[in-house]
């Protein structure tokens, strides 16, 4: 079954027709999405968002939860973390961006590339005197491949973490037992910077000069990919589905 990720505005029948619109997907459960934040009109969007809520559980299983509308990357992780939670009860989820602020549009888009979902938007429908009367259609948004790292480039990125300021320190990270020097050591070495440098490629590390050092940092998009992951290492069954099996 699938569950929708609805974005709350101030914009009720624009979102009810909507939800409305995607009913030819087998959903049974509905998240509506508030801001954490006080921000301005944003109790006029919890107060929708109860009005929403009383009337769609006829239906749907309707939940709301909060999520920071100002920081895209913050929101964008949220919105991931609650991806992976859904998946995880074998659950798939469709986003519906037509009622959300420009910020939580572009999180919406980041978390649909990333775990490759699909998102939805509308088309508002004006009367003549340019007043919003509805919606004209609802359309998909084609989203962009990742490139997602195999999983040992995975383990490596959560072994990052918040930064290593070299390499050295990355593979006795990884690696706790091995032997500096060894020639262990300098295999280990050898087979981490291929992969370090594959995931510089494809932006989802970063590296910048710190003194006589090096110091490897994850990007907004490497803490993206790792979103799904426990620190272990241990990746989550809709991680192993985007990422195969090897």
């Amino acid at each position: 079954m699938i569950t929708q990720f609805v974005f709350v505005g101030h914009h009720k029948e624009r979102l009810i027709e909507s939800i409305r619109a995607l009913r030819e997907l087998p959903t049974d459960k509905i998240i509506l999405f508030v801001g954490e934040d006080e921000l301005p009109g944003e109790e006029k969007v919890r107060k929708l968002a109860k009005e929403l809520k009383k009337e769609l559980e006829v239906v749907w299983d309707v939940e709301i939860k909060k999520i920071d509308k100002k920081n895209v990357i913050r929101s964008a992780l949220q919105l991931i973390e609650k991806i992976n939670k859904e998946r995880q009860d074998k659950r798939d989820v469709v986003i519906n961006a037509s009622g959300s602020l420009r910020t939580l549009a572009i999180a919406g888009y980041i978390a649909a590339c990333v775990t490759n979902s699909r998102i939805f938007t509308s088309v508002p429908k004006y009367n003549e005197n340019e007043e919003e009367i509805g919606i004209e259609e609802v359309i998909e948004i084609p989203t962009l491949p990742i490139d997602i790292p195999a999983k040992e480039q995975t383990q490596i990125l959560v072994a990052i973490d918040g930064g290593v300021n070299a390499l050295d320190e990355l593979i006795e990270r990884i690696n706790l037992n091995i032997a500096k020097n060894s020639d262990e050591f300098f295999k280990e070495r050898s087979r981490i910077s291929h992969h370090i440098a594959k995931l510089e490629r494809i932006g989802a590390v970063k590296k910048r000069k710190v003194g006589r050092n090096v110091r490897i940092e994850l990007t907004p998009l490497g803490r993206f990919l790792v979103s799904g992951v426990d620190k272990g290492g241990k990746i989550n069954e809709s991680k192993k589905a985007l990422m195969g099996s090897d």
